[in-house]
């Protein structure tokens, strides 16, 4: 079967990287809703024309409106994961080629991981394949910015799935994603009492005083061991050299890979007694993404992965990555998830993001094949 799906994928070739030129083209820069409004024309046409399934579009508040389109039946589900916005402002990056190289903003994250679920689908449906169960493809909008007005449709989609497949790029050597990193952020607010620096020293409070202290704390948090990261990545306070400072802060990004080493960051931060007498604390606290664990369900589709890889002539191992995406929230439901299924490249959120065009094709066999055999 694998050879059958790369044969045909192969006889449509051109047409399959003219629709990735299209969708790219149609840039989608998260902020901007009237570019992302145009996009998801662009891709709702792109379905309807390519696998003659019928789409729906989910309005949310802001426009960041994610769309849906179903393939075959069957009780067991699997769940396809994507989105089409991209960290790339409107016009700032030329769509072109460079030997092996295809450059364009987003065409590795991941208009190419899009254009992979489509002709997955039009694979199946040209071939006469029936995959045997229903097929949920969802692509948001906002994924960018953390999923906020999508996650829940997403999580909501994913209840009773047998597995979630999610086309974000794999790694640039072809190793998919097992797992990946939940982020956590903290803003905390350390309250002093101002006072001449010269006159009136001993009356005051120092704010930044505190502060400091509890930034090495923070830091020494870090545990590479547990995969465990801690970055104060801004700080401020006072206002004049010679006024002891009544007010600071600092801001914190935290990476951890379970969510054991989350809720311990989460306690000791929040949980931190200040040492310099008379300041106090205010933590804020701003929820990212859980953690995509590397679970045995995710490790067991990893392996059929490898295995449908193999008869294709794709090698490939797995990692743990610090980036999250929407597999995150659905692994921690208890589904199994495999990400990483889209285009092969580098450079995602820079100006030199690239596809490589000689492992394409062979990328989208791997996700059709892969569909079949869960």
């Amino acid at each position: 079967m694998e050879e059958k799906i790369l044969t045909y994928l192969k006889s449509h070739e051109e047409e399959i990287f003219e629709d990735l030129r299209t969708l790219v083209m149609a840039e989608a820069s998260t902020s901007d809703i009237g570019a992302l409004a145009e996009c998801r024309k662009v891709l709702e046409r792109l379905i309807t024309q390519r696998t003659g399934a019928s789409t729906y579009v989910y309005k949310t508040e802001n426009g960041h409106d994610p769309v849906r389109f179903e393939l075959g039946e069957g009780e067991e589900k699997i769940l396809l994961i994507g989105h089409y916005d991209t960290v790339h402002l409107i016009g700032s990056l030329k769509y072109y080629k460079e030997g092996n190289r295809l450059h364009g903003p987003g065409v590795t994250d991941m208009k190419s991981g899009l254009v992979s679920a489509i002709w997955a689908a039009k694979a199946y449906k040209d071939l006469g394949i029936c995959p045997g169960k229903k097929l949920v493809f969802i692509f948001n909008g906002d994924e960018e910015t953390g999923s906020k007005e999508s996650g829940k449709i997403i999580c909501d989609l994913a209840k009773d799935a047998k597995a979630a497949l999610v086309c974000e790029p794999c790694i640039i050597n072809g190793d998919l994603k097992t797992g990946r990193k939940g982020t956590l952020g903290f803003t905390v607010t350390i309250h002093g009492k101002a006072s001449h620096a010269g006159n009136a020293h001993k009356d005051g409070i120092n704010a930044i005083e505190e502060m400091a202290r509890e930034i090495l704390f923070v830091q020494g948090l870090t545990d590479y061991e547990a995969g465990t990261t801690l970055n104060v990545g801004i700080c401020q306070g006072g206002t004049k050299v010679n006024v002891v400072p009544e007010l600071a802060s600092f801001r914190v990004d935290c990476r951890y890979k379970t969510m054991e080493e989350g809720k311990r960051i989460r306690e000791a931060i929040c949980g931190l007694p200040v040492t310099v007498l008379g300041t106090r604390r205010d933590v804020e606290v701003i929820e990212g993404k859980v953690p995509m664990e590397q679970t045995p369900s995710n490790l067991a589709l990893f392996e059929i992965a490898r295995e449908c890889g193999e008869k294709l002539g794709l090698s490939f191992s797995h990692q743990f990555v610090g980036g999250g995406s929407d597999g995150n929230a659905v692994s921690a439901m208890g589904i199994p998830t495999l990400d990483g299924l889209g285009g092969c490249g580098d450079g995602a959120h820079s100006s030199e993001e690239y596809l490589l065009i000689d492992q394409y094709i062979p990328r989208i066999a791997l996700l059709a094949s892969l569909i079949l055999k869960i």
